[in-house]
């Protein structure tokens, strides 16, 4: 870190250990984009600038229990059932209440914010190994829409679902970029991927020792093919050629999973060159796009570790329907 704060290294011993590890993680991927990463002041956390031009100010956020619990080995919580609670449900709600709590406190209206892009970069603790699973509802409360599959003369195809408003008593706005009452937030960064499994899978995939242990990746990868509704399995030891050839670099990098959801109606856009390796989701023509740097990507996944004595995990241990 630049210019850490006091409480940084105590927070690590303690219940903000999340926080700073994603903020870790952010500097990481930062710092891998070529950017030159600066905190002259309190806050925001960041100022981060593009050689090639361009700059931004982000805050760090994450989405924590409402009732904190042990993260170790703690029983898994399940997604909703129903398509609308995956998109509209309690992730999306709270994720409205860690962002509009950073809103309320005006970051725009700072002298050195004034005039630059401001983002606030995201990542979910809400629930044990939520993060599997909550990308969906980040989506649902920022723009308004979710996804369905429905029948169209037989054959299945994918099909928008929009909200106005989020599910339970609070009844939340949904579509927090759906119009300009909130212009003075230029994007949202997010991360499914902000664990310590990451730090693991970095270091192995890189040609760390392992020191007899096997770290192996399960998931789905985004399946790029037109029509495609689902993510493609896989299960891939993370020191393999095969899954260290999943990336240009040839091992795993930190901004793999970053994604940026651009606010269309933004006072100040975020260049995407300014986060180059990172995907970016905005609106063009109408329809929302998303471009990513990476061929690689992936929806969701876990990583096991073993005793390089033991037989490796298979991916037909471990394939299940896909996640809503």
């Amino acid at each position: 870190m630049p210019n850490p704060d006091r409480n940084w290294a105590g927070d690590c011993q303690t219940r903000n250990f999340h926080t700073r590890m994603w903020e870790a993680q952010l500097l990481a991927a930062f710092r891998e984009q070529g950017l030159l990463v600066g905190q002259p002041v309190d806050s925001p956390d960041f100022h981060i600038q593009n050689p090639l031009g361009g700059e931004a100010w982000v805050e760090a956020v994450t989405a924590n229990p409402e009732v904190p619990f042990e993260h170790v080995n703690a029983p898994r919580s399940a997604p909703p059932t129903e398509r609308d609670a995956l998109f509209f449900g309690p992730a999306a709600v709270r994720f409205a209440k860690t962002l509009g709590s950073k809103l309320q406190r005006g970051y725009d209206r700072m002298p050195h914010v004034t005039g630059k892009p401001f983002m606030l970069a995201v990542a979910d603790f809400h629930a044990p190994a939520s993060m599997l699973w909550t990308r969906e509802g980040l989506i649902g409360y920022l723009y308004g829409e979710g996804a369905e599959v429905a029948d169209d003369g037989g054959r299945k195809v994918a099909r928008t679902t929009r909200a106005a408003h989020l599910q339970g008593p609070s009844a939340f706005p949904a579509g927090l970029f759906a119009n300009a009452d909130h212009a003075e937030l230029s994007a949202v960064i997010f991360s499914n991927a902000c664990a310590i499994s990451k730090l693991n899978r970095v270091m192995v995939s890189a040609g760390a020792e392992a020191k007899g242990l096997r770290y192996s990746r399960i998931g789905r990868f985004f399946d790029r093919r037109p029509g495609a509704l689902e993510g493609e399995p896989f299960c891939l030891d993370v020191a393999s050629p095969e899954y260290r050839g999943l990336w240009p670099q040839g091992y795993e990098p930190w901004s793999a999973e970053m994604e940026v959801f651009h606010n269309p109606y933004a006072r100040h856009p975020v260049p995407h060159a300014l986060l180059p390796e990172a995907t970016h989701w905005f609106k063009q023509d109408g329809e929302r796009v998303c471009t990513s740097f990476y061929e690689t990507s992936i929806l969701w996944s876990e990583t096991h570790i073993t005793d390089l004595d033991q037989p490796a995990p298979r991916l037909e241990d471990f394939l299940r329907p896909a996640a809503p």
